[in-house]
Order: structure tokens, then sequence, then C-alpha cells
């Protein structure tokens, strides 16, 4: 093995791989393009945390508002606001500050192998209003 690919993993198809060096780097364009995306990404946390922090009868209320004004309201703003409230925000949410939810792995004679997850109970109707 070559002294440039020491850190390699073994099962990594070394044959396709571009070592990092200080001569192999990405051009400005790509760079550029790069932390554009970056700065996407936080614009769209950003908003997230934003709507997250407001009190639920005001996400109700936008979500009328923008079901009664969609002309006011950007799709990035309606998109979130909708994944907000959907029981997927929550899982993932919990997924990243906390940890994935713990897993019972069984495997049987015939070599089937089942993943329990156990999620906490929906609230229904009457929880929430």
């Amino acid at each position: 093995m070559s002294e440039e690919n020491k850190n390699v993993k073994k099962n990594v198809n070394i044959e396709n791989l571009t070592p990092f060096s200080k001569d192999n780097q990405p051009s400005p364009e790509a760079k550029k393009k790069g932390w554009e995306r970056r700065r996407e990404a936080q614009k769209i946390m950003d908003e997230i945390m934003k709507l997250s922090d407001m009190p639920y009868s005001e996400i109700k209320d936008l979500l009328s508002d923008i079901k009664n004004n969609p002309d006011k309201h950007t799709l990035r703003e309606v998109k979130l606001a909708n994944y907000l409230m959907e029981k997927k925000y929550t899982v993932d949410y919990l997924d990243r500050h906390i940890s994935k939810a713990p897993q019972d792995i069984n495997l049987d004679q015939s070599g089937t192998i089942k993943i329990i997850r156990e999620y906490a109970d929906e609230p229904t109707e009457g929880d929430i209003s």
C-alpha cells in the first residue's frame, strides 16, 4: 500500500480515490457553490429554530393564515410550518438531539431478523388543543 493510501479503510475502493492534498483542491467556483449551499442550509435551520420556538397556537394561526392568504407566504415557510406539525419532525428532532429510539433485535431460528422500535403514544385530539 502506498504512503498516501495508508489511512484509507480496507473496504474502500482505493483505485478511484483522489487523495486530499494541497495540490488537489476544488476549483474556486466549486468552493463558492459549497459555501452557498452551507449558507442556505443555515438559513433553513434558523427558520426552523424560529418556528419551533413559537407557541403552538401561533403555529396553528400561521397555518390557517397560509391557507387563507397563500400569496403572503413563501414556499419555504409553508413547507417548514407543515413539517413542524408532522410526527416525522418530532422523531427527527429527538433522533438528532437525544438519540435513536432503543431497539430490540430478535433473531429466530430461521434467520429472520425482527427489529422492534418502541415509540411514545401519539397524542389524541383531546390531548393537545
